[in-house]
């Protein structure tokens, strides 16, 4: 019987609002829906980082993938609405950032470090000494073993 409780009381703590599910939303036609798919998929959440907006929970998610939907619904293209966006919270909230002047070393600098690292690798192959026979005499090791 009290295991019984203590498992009532366990359920108690629960919160359901974590159990929420992502809405469906109507469109139009089938392009529609397909873009909104696509850009929810595309663009990150502001608060998790880690997430798309299409999977995120958070309350700045939700009224984001809403003004997704507004967007597609007034015949905005997917590049209009990636820009309203990017101007409103800034490169980081799409997962593949365009490439401009403050990207560069975001897009480059991976090539740049790889092609040292290649570099040295080379330069120390190439100068690598070859072995050296040594010049001790191993007659006088020879005779003390005798």
């Amino acid at each position: 019987m009290r295991y019984f409780i203590q498992f009532l009381l366990l359920l108690e703590l629960i919160n359901p609002a974590y159990a929420e599910s992502i809405e469906a939303k109507s469109f139009v036609n089938s392009q529609q829906q397909q873009l909104y798919q696509t850009l929810i998929n595309e663009i990150r959440c502001p608060v998790c980082q880690g997430q798309s907006i299409g999977s995120s929970n958070a309350g700045l998610a939700k009224d984001l993938r809403e003004k997704v939907r507004e967007l597609i619904l007034k015949q905005n293209t997917d590049d209009s609405i990636r820009k309203f966006m990017t101007d409103r919270y800034g490169d980081f909230v799409v997962f593949k950032p365009p490439v401009n002047k403050n990207t560069y070393l975001l897009w480059f600098a991976p090539f740049v470090f790889l092609a040292l690292g290649l570099f040295f690798l080379v330069r120390s192959l190439s100068t690598k000494k070859p072995n050296v026979k040594s010049t001790v005499d191993t007659t006088k090791a020879k005779d003390l073993l005798k």
